[in-house]
């Protein structure tokens, strides 16, 4: 049995539209998958971000918070942390993922929805996290017109 080919760089159809989708979310291309597994990467980015992301009928932003609403529901921690990590390059603010996590944390029950504010919170400490810039540039905003 031969193993299949390393390389990701290919570019075409749906491959390459899941990489457009993957550069609109704010995610690496290779998000650590590929030298996981790169067959596995390779599926998941033409499959999943180029057929079912890149469908017309929801937008990027839509798609995430239902994404996120499943993962945190299911306590996905594997899938979870990378939309958490990067929602906010969709424009999904630090209050509406609060809000997410509270509205699911009660339909899914108090525990999932503990476990879900918990990765937020630290996503939220991680040095250079995308949320603690969003959140620097919203208070020197903020600052600006106050003067």
């Amino acid at each position: 049995m031969t193993h299949p080919s390393k390389d990701i760089s290919d570019m075409t159809g749906a491959h390459a539209a899941g990489v457009d989708v993957l550069h609109q979310l704010g995610w690496p291309i290779d998000s650590g998958f590929a030298d996981m597994d790169p067959e596995f990467w390779r599926f998941t980015t033409g499959h999943l971000f180029g057929q079912v992301w890149a469908r017309p009928g929801l937008s990027l932003r839509d798609r995430a918070l239902v994404t996120l609403a499943v993962l945190l529901a299911v306590d996905a921690d594997r899938g979870s942390m990378n939309h958490i990590r990067h929602a906010h390059n969709l424009g999904i603010t630090e209050e509406e993922m609060r809000e997410l996590i509270i509205q699911v944390g009660f339909y899914a029950g108090w525990p999932k929805g503990a476990h879900a504010m918990a990765r937020f919170s630290a996503i939220l400490n991680e040095p250079g996290s995308g949320w603690a810039a969003k959140a620097a540039a919203a208070k020197a905003s903020h600052t600006a017109e106050q003067a």
